[in-house]
C-alpha cells in the first residue's frame, strides 16, 4: 500500500482514540464478554480487520481472545476470501494475497465462525461521493511563524484554505477532508458544499499539498457521532495498533455488527493536489 492511503485509511481508527474510555457502556450485552470487530474498507486498500473481545486480557498463554475463528469476506459475487492472520500472537487479519477488489458502489459481508457463534455484518462502499470541483490555499508571506505544524517543529504559516465540492448523492454518508496525515477541523460531518478554514497551517517549505475528501458509509458517520469523536487526532501509520490500543474491552455505542459489536464500513475518497499560492501585501 502507498504511504498516502495507509494515512486515509488510519484516520477512520485512531480518531477513536479521542473517546477512550475505562467503563463499559451500557448496551444490550450487559457487563459480558464479547466479540469486538473494527474493519473499514476502501477501493485500491489491502483488507485488514481486527478482532478482538471486551474486558480481555492477555498473557503469555492466553494471547489471543479467538484462536479458532475463521474470518471471511465476499463481495456481490459470493465468492468468500478466507482472511488470514498477520503473525500467529496477533488478532489482526489482512488478505495477504490480495484477492479481494474493493469497488464503489458494491456491497461486502462480512462472516465471522467462532465455535460458539457466527458474526454478520455488510457495509456498501460509498459511490458517488463527494467531489472536489475547487481547491485553494493562500498563505501571507509576511506575519508571524509559528513553531510546529501537525506536532512537528517546522516554520509554519496560517493561510486560508477553501473548498469547493459535490455533495454526495447519498445523503446518509459522512463527508471529512484531510491533509499531511490528519484530519482537517473539529466537525462531526461537513453538510454543504463549501469548507473555508482561515487558520490553516502549512509549513513554508511546502509549495503544494494533497487535500483529501473523504465519503464515509452511514455507518461509520454514525459510529462517529455515537462516540462523540475528537475529530483532530494526529495519527501514524499504523491503523491496527491504533484500534487495539484504544478498545481495550470497551464496547461502542454504535454497532453494525450482528452476534458482536464493533463496525464493518468503508468510505471512498478523491484527493487533488493543491498548488500554495503566496500573498504579497
Amino acid at each position: 500500500m502507498r504511504k498516502s492511503n495507509v494515512e486515509i485509511l488510519s484516520l477512520f481508527f485512531l480518531f477513536f482514540s479521542g473517546c477512550a474510555r475505562y467503563e463499559v457502556v451500557e448496551t444490550a450485552w450487559g457487563s459480558a464478554s464479547v466479540p469486538m470487530v473494527y474493519a473499514v474498507i476502501s477501493p485500491e486498500h489491502r483488507v485488514e480487520l481486527y478482532l478482538g473481545k471486551s474486558n480481555f486480557v492477555k498473557d503469555t498463554v492466553n494471547k489471543i481472545p479467538y484462536p479458532e475463528a475463521r474470518v471471511y469476506i465476499c463481495g456481490p459475487d459470493s465468492a468468500w476470501v478466507e482472511m488470514q492472520l498477520t503473525a500467529a500472537d496477533t488478532s489482526e487479519y489482512t488478505d495477504k494475497n490480495h484477492l479481494l477488489q474493493v469497488e464503489k458502489g458494491k456491497t461486502y459481508y462480512l462472516r465471522i465462525e467462532l465455535n460458539e457463534n457466527t458474526l454478520h455484518a455488510q457495509t456498501t462502499v460509498p459511490e458517488n461521493g463527494a467531489k472536489i470541483i475547487e481547491a485553494s490555499c493562500v498563505v501571507p508571506v509576511s506575519g508571524h511563524f509559528a513553531n510546529s505544524i501537525n506536532g512537528q517543529s517546522s516554520r509554519t504559516k496560517s493561510g486560508t484554505l477553501s473548498v469547493n465540492f459535490s455533495m454526495p448523492q447519498n445523503k446518509d454518508c459522512g463527508i471529512y477532508l484531510s491533509a499531511f496525515s490528519k484530519e482537517i477541523g473539529n466537525l462531526s460531518s461537513i453538510n454543504s458544499g463549501f469548507y473555508k478554514n482561515n487558520e490553516f497551517y502549512i509549513s513554508t517549505d511546502d509549495s503544494a499539498f494533497t487535500l483529501n475528501l473523504i465519503t464515509v458509509d452511514p455507518n461509520l458517520k454514525k459510529l462517529r457521532f455515537a462516540e462523540e469523536i475528537n475529530y483532530s487526532q494526529s495519527f501514524d501509520d499504523d491503523f491496527i495498533t491504533a484500534i487495539t490500543s484504544v478498545f481495550g474491552g470497551v464496547l461502542p455505542s454504535y454497532s453494525n455488527i450482528e452476534n458482536g459489536m464493533g463496525l464493518f464500513g468503508s468510505f471512498s475518497t478523491d484527493s487533488r493536489l493543491v498548488t500554495i499560492t503566496k500573498q504579497y501585501e
